[in-house]
């Protein structure tokens, strides 16, 4: 009795490790096809969430990339033309060396200008001095032409009366050469005794 006792237990501790052993693996089998469920929920899930992010991320990217390259080009430019400004900024001191000596030049320039004008103001009054004395020479000149005109007129005048005269005289002259032939008819007569 005890032997089927025992073969008894082992029978049930076999079928009982056996009936262990099925609810384990359809434990597992649940549990592996929850799993499974779960993942492909994850999976499916996971794939709607990408699909929403590759619609913001991709172009996200694209624009990132776009404006990466724009930035890029914009520090290029920036980069040439500080090149040009520094180039532009050497020749415009070069260019202000010039203009500081020109500008010395100019000034020593106008010193002589200040000098020479200050000559020429005395110049100037000199000229003013010999013009008021011209003035006065003009003047007197014209006082003196003044003069000289009325004595023309007068001799004007004088020599009208002269050939007035002299033109009376030779009127008298005429007259009188004829008075003579007609005094002298009778003397003709005796021109031709006289021996002279």
């Amino acid at each position: 009795m005890a032997e089927e006792r025992e073969k008894g237990a082992n029978v049930k501790s076999d079928s009982s490790e056996e009936v262990i052993e099925e609810a384990a693996k359809e434990a597992e089998h649940l549990l592996f096809t929850d799993m499974a469920q779960y993942m492909s929920q994850f999976a499916r899930s996971f794939e709607a969430s990408a699909r929403r992010w590759e619609l913001v991320v991709y172009p996200s990217m694209l624009a990132f990339i776009i404006l990466a390259a724009y930035g890029f080009f914009l520090i290029y430019k920036l980069t040439d033309d500080i090149g040009k400004i520094v180039v532009q900024m050497d020749d415009i001191s070069t260019s202000m060396v010039n203009i500081n000596q020109n500008f010395s030049s100019t000034t020593n320039n106008m010193n002589t200008v200040s000098r020479n004008m200050v000559k020429m103001a005395g110049n100037v009054e000199e000229v003013t001095g010999y013009m008021k004395q011209m003035s006065k020479d003009i003047q007197e000149q014209n006082q003196a032409m003044g003069a000289i005109v009325v004595t023309m007129r007068e001799l004007d005048n004088g020599i009208n009366s002269m050939a007035h005269t002299i033109h009376k005289m030779s009127i008298d002259t005429w007259a009188m050469g004829r008075n003579f032939d007609n005094v002298s008819g009778p003397m003709r007569f005796m021109n031709s005794f006289t021996p002279w």
